[in-house]
Order: C-alpha cells, then sequence, then structure tokens
C-alpha cells in the first residue's frame, strides 16, 4: 500500500533530496502576491481554526435542516485529525529545518503527514461533495466549488512553500485525507439510505 510504504519512508528518513528540492523551488518564488496567497490558504487550519470554520458551517446547514450533514462534517474534520496525529507520533518526522530551508513559521508538533492537509481534504472535500450533490446549478454552486477545490489544491503547495513540510508529508495528508473523506461519503451515504428507507428522508 503507498501510504504504508510513504510512512514507513518518512519513519526512517528525515528528508528525502526530492522534498528537499521541490521546497527550494517553490520557495524560489519570493513574488509578494503570491507569498500572500500561501499564508492566506494555510492561515484556516492554524490553531484550530479549522475548528471555528467547520461548527460555523454546521450552524449554517443546521439553519436549513440539515442534522445529518451537519453532524458528518463535524465527524469528518475530528476523524482526520485524529488520524493525523496519531500517525504523526508512530512516525515522529522532525519537521523541516531552517538550516536547510526557509521557515516561515516555527512549530512544535511534528511533521508527518500534514495536519493542515489532512483537515482540508476531511473538512473541505466533504464541503465540497455537499455542495456537489444537494445545491442546484448557479453561480454560487460553481463558485464554491471552485473556492473549495482551490483550497483543497493549494494547501499542500502552501505548507511547503511556507517550510512547515515536505513535499512528502503534504503528499501523505491528500492521501490520508482522502481515505478520511471516502469512509466519510460511504458512511453519510449508507444513513441517507437508510433513513429514505425507514419514510424519514
Amino acid at each position: 500500500m503507498p501510504l504504508v510504504a510513504l510512512s514507513a519512508a518518512a519513519a526512517i528518513l528525515a528528508y528525502r533530496s526530492g522534498d528537499l528540492w521541490i521546497t527550494r523551488l517553490l520557495q524560489r518564488f519570493d513574488d509578494p502576491y503570491f507569498h500572500s496567497l500561501m499564508v492566506a490558504v494555510s492561515w484556516p487550519g492554524y490553531q484550530g481554526r479549522q475548528w471555528v470554520v467547520a461548527v460555523c458551517v454546521a450552524a449554517l446547514l443546521l439553519r436549513f435542516g440539515l442534522k445529518i450533514e451537519a453532524a458528518c462534517l463535524l465527524i469528518s474534520l475530528g476523524s482526520g485529525l485524529l488520524l493525523a496525529n496519531v500517525i504523526k507520533l508512530i512516525v515522529a518526522r522532525p519537521r523541516p529545518s531552517p538550516e536547510l530551508v526557509n521557515v516561515y513559521l516555527d512549530h512544535s508538533t511534528l511533521s508527518f503527514p500534514s495536519g493542515h492537509v489532512v483537515s482540508y481534504m476531511a473538512l473541505f472535500g466533504f464541503l465540497f461533495y455537499l455542495v456537489r450533490t444537494l445545491m442546484r446549478r448557479s453561480a454560487l454552486r460553481s463558485a464554491l466549488l471552485v473556492i473549495l477545490g482551490a483550497l483543497i489544491a493549494l494547501v499542500g503547495p502552501s505548507r511547503v512553500y511556507l517550510g512547515a513540510h515536505w513535499a512528502s508529508d503534504a503528499l501523505a495528508g491528500y492521501g490520508f485525507g482522502l481515505l478520511c473523506l471516502e469512509l466519510m461519503i460511504y458512511l453519510y451515504r449508507r444513513i441517507k439510505s437508510r433513513r429514505i428507507s425507514d419514510g424519514e428522508g
């Protein structure tokens, strides 16, 4: 399994030559607008801010009577963060060193996998699924899908650019995050189908 192999390699090696090359390549883009974009993309994932976002979105879903969706959104984020933290403790890979790359913000937690990426996949990925399946086609729906998709796509590069993670940390984050997301969608669809069969949907 690729994720197992990636985790095993991360437990042995602090970083790979490819990790260092990718980080230095991204950090060559010293344009202030690009830097601001990378900082902005990462901002919602710091210091529990993802929970603020999740609770606010869940409250909005409840406002529209989407109780199951609100609960599943919170469970998706919680399970993703729990998985990421457990793997961090098992692998115990250190963060990128400022002696090797530019580190824009010090972190006290471990590096593998990227918690930002896992949480974005679990939270914004599930929200992307809800918007795509529940909303009618409209300009708002399209805008939400673009924004959510961009956050997910850019969070990995932003963590590498900011020197918070190696590229393999971000890649593992996408993998583990996708695993959580797929399980959550499966659980959500099972719950919805059961409620429909019971005459509650």
